[in-house]
């Protein structure tokens, strides 16, 4: 069976057997697939899914529309030799195989914060394994939750992704302040940089970052960008929020400036 692969952290991306797949007949059909995939722990109503992504048309309407969509990608990813099938489909349900050859990057990302998160030792503590789980996860999320898919008459179904983008954003912001934690913590300044660095990209808000980032660039000798990016983080939080930086991250500026965190 030619591999299936759906990338939905970042802008949605689909390959069958490592060729991309284009040949959605429009967003809702995306939108259906990555709602299906995402939830296939149970079948699903057909009711249902018309009314999530047509939820201005009349049942009969939405129900033909979902069947349009339903063969487009029954059609675009589903293999030519395929031994199982990619969707389960009957008259009242439609669900994704979720035993079926495919990948997922959200189940992937999702599975190794779960193995980290059961790991035997206190949760905040980082093993060789748990690193490894969570540098892996970092790797997985390429952006937020299917970016730039809405669907201006589903409601719902940009609600449903809505949350879904929140949860998973907070997890990955949790992952990385974790490993840039720990590389501080080993005097790993770039690691830490570049882990401080996506935090900030996700949230430019976040000053416990802009703190992390301000003291590894002084550790590693360069003041002056530690500086700057007091600086950089005072004209984002004024711009945007209409508010100063914290007396914590003011004062750790002023320490800097004294030549405070030397390595």
């Amino acid at each position: 069976m030619a591999h299936l692969t759906l990338f939905f952290l970042g802008t949605f991306q689909v390959t069958l057997g490592g060729k991309p797949v284009t040949a959605f007949v429009s967003d809702k059909a995306r939108a259906l697939l990555a709602y299906l995939a995402v939830e296939a722990d149970r079948p699903h109503r057909r009711e249902t899914l018309a009314g999530l992504l047509w939820p201005d048309c009349p049942q009969t309407a939405a129900l033909n529309s979902l069947r349009q969509a339903l063969f487009n990608l029954r059609q675009v990813i589903s293999g030519q030799n395929a031994s199982s099938p990619v969707l389960f489909i009957t008259r009242q349900t439609i669900q994704f195989n979720p035993h079926g050859d495919h990948w997922l990057d959200v189940a992937a990302f999702t599975q190794r914060l779960a193995a980290n998160r059961h790991h035997a030792h206190p949760l905040r503590e980082l093993c060789e394994l748990c690193l490894r789980h969570l540098q892996q996860a970092a790797e997985l999320y390429r952006g937020n939750f299917l970016e730039g898919l809405t669907l201006k008459d589903s409601l719902a179904f940009d609600e449903w992704a809505l949350l879904k983008r929140e949860w998973l954003h907070n997890q990955a912001l949790d992952v990385f302040q974790r490993l840039a934690d720990y590389h501080e913590g080993c005097g790993h300044h770039e690691q830490a940089r570049q882990y401080a660095l996506r935090q900030i990209e996700l949230d430019p808000w976040r000053e416990e970052a802009h703190q992390q980032l301000m003291r590894v660039l002084a550790f590693n000798g360069l003041r002056s960008a530690a500086m700057a990016q007091y600086e950089t983080c005072r004209r984002i939080l004024a711009d945007e929020l209409g508010v100063e930086p914290t007396p914590e991250t003011t004062a750790m500026y002023e320490r800097i400036r004294a030549g405070a965190y030397q390595s």
